[in-house]
């Protein structure tokens, strides 16, 4: 058995690596800046590119993404390999689309550089001359274009506006160069051919690398609503959903084992078909529907009994014991619990009744009447064991919503839990959250795979996992 386990374990590695990396992919084509979105749109303000390129990388470097997204990258020869570099994002757009077009990122790289001089040049003017403002905006309309075409009719106004400003001859030459490097542009695109493909190696050293090294060592990066370590805040949700869904699950299945066994044993009889009735009915229910009507009745003074103090609970903080917490909160859980309890429930005794019902066919258990032994060891010994793998297989699917959580639930009794927490970061685009939470539901899937191998191999030692 320990073999096979680890077979599949170390097979169970590329599903959770190919997942991770659409889960990276959807990240970087996320919309929006998280450096901007943790820092503020302060970082890119003003006209000084090599000023907004030194405060955006200072802070993309605490997040990690001053560095290449993969081990490696596919283009061709018409970008750098040290494309990543630039600061910030929209600049390092802007040029890629040049170079796109040019084909020649040496011409680009030039052709920014006489920009940034003319824009020095620029600054020295002083501000009492109305001109000055007039040629820094006909300089930042440079900066934003993204076509080789339109260079040429920006640096016409970029000329209109120095033309009534005193006699500067190296602004004068500046300017020069930037014009031959706008016409250097403009041949290339004429002259380009075909660009070859270029295969740049970067590492381990990337963002992905990191990324993935940190989900398994437990840290998921910064979440750009709260500006804190989305461990923490996931953790102050899990240890409740833990609660509320583990006590669910474990009851659903403590009374639903041997309630289906009981069924069985009672086929066609009034505890049997009253109760198939019974469970159909509570499968019917909508969860939303049931949930409300607990609230109604037992927690609406004016509709209800009253019976529970309310229904919102607390979050729960990392200062605060647990068990404090629980305790304080051990009234508000008995609905949400009972909701959750009641549909699984259904779902869990009608699977152990019919698993049971075929079970009770196969010629070993007739056997083992034959010879003689009662009905509780029949039931309990030779055929409980087998019927119980349909019930495993549910475990394994149910697994991760131990941890994932249940929206509907905890949004409908205000629950501090991974569901809320999901549907929050969905909303507000925490993206880093969403993404963490997306690669813990796939890790707990293959987990809950393995977990139910073992307990079929508990369930039933004839269940042989590796050749001798």
């Amino acid at each position: 058995m320990f073999h096979y386990l680890l077979r599949r374990l170390l097979l169970s590695v590329p599903t959770l690596l190919v997942i991770s990396w659409v889960i990276f992919g959807l990240n970087k084509c996320a919309p929006g800046d998280p450096v901007t979105t943790i820092y503020g749109d302060d970082l890119t303000s003003g006209f000084d590119p090599e000023r907004q390129s030194a405060n955006y990388r200072q802070k993309a470097a605490r997040l990690g993404l001053d560095r290449p997204d993969f081990y490696f990258s596919l283009t061709t020869t018409a970008y750098p390999d040290t494309l990543y570099r630039i600061f910030p994002p929209s600049r390092r757009l802007r040029l890629s689309l040049l170079a796109g077009q040019a084909g020649n990122w040496p011409l680009v790289s030039q052709y920014e550089k006489q920009l940034v001089a003319a824009l020095h040049h620029a600054d020295q003017v002083p501000d009492s001359l109305p001109q000055k403002t007039y040629l820094r905006r006909a300089l930042s309309d440079l900066f934003l274009i993204e076509k080789v075409e339109y260079l040429d009719t920006a640096r016409q106004f970029v000329r209109t506006a120095v033309a009534g400003l005193p006699e500067n001859p190296a602004f004068s030459k500046t300017l020069d160069s930037l014009d031959a490097a706008v016409s250097a542009l403009q041949s290339a695109v004429q002259t380009k051919g075909f660009p070859r493909p270029a295969l740049y190696w970067y590492g381990f050293d990337n963002q992905y690398h990191n990324w993935i090294a940190g989900f398994f060592s437990g840290h998921f990066g910064i979440s750009l609503i709260s500006k804190k370590a989305v461990s923490e805040e996931l953790y102050t949700r899990l240890m409740p959903t833990l609660l509320l869904n583990g006590l669910a699950i474990l009851l659903a299945y403590l009374i639903a084992v041997p309630v289906g066994v009981r069924m069985a044993r009672y086929k066609n009889r009034p505890f049997d078909r009253y109760g198939k009735r019974l469970l159909l009915m509570l499968y019917s229910f909508p969860v939303f529907w049931l949930g409300s009507l607990l609230i109604l009745c037992f927690a609406t003074p004016d509709a209800g009994l009253f019976w529970i103090n309310g229904i919102s609970v607390d979050p729960w903080s990392p200062g605060e014991s647990f068990l404090l917490w629980m305790g304080k909160h051990a009234g508000k859980l008995i609905l949400p619990v009972l909701t959750l309890l009641v549909h699984i429930l259904a779902v869990l005794t009608l699977q152990m009744r019919s698993s049971m019902i075929e079970v009770l066919d196969q010629e070993y258990i007739k056997t083992a009447r034959a010879k003689g032994l009662s009905e509780s060891v029949v039931y309990g010994k030779h055929a409980l064991r087998n019927a119980l793998f349909p019930l495993i297989t549910i475990f394994s699917g149910v697994f991760p919503v131990i941890f994932a959580g249940a929206l509907v639930i905890e949004y409908l009794f205000n629950f501090p839990g991974m569901g809320t927490k999901t549907q929050s970061a969905f909303m507000n685009q925490d993206y880093p959250v969403l993404y963490a939470i997306l690669m813990i539901a796939a890790a707990l899937t293959i987990l809950g795979s393995l977990v139910a191998d073992m307990l079929y191999a508990w369930a039933d030692p004839r269940v042989r996992f590796s050749k001798k």
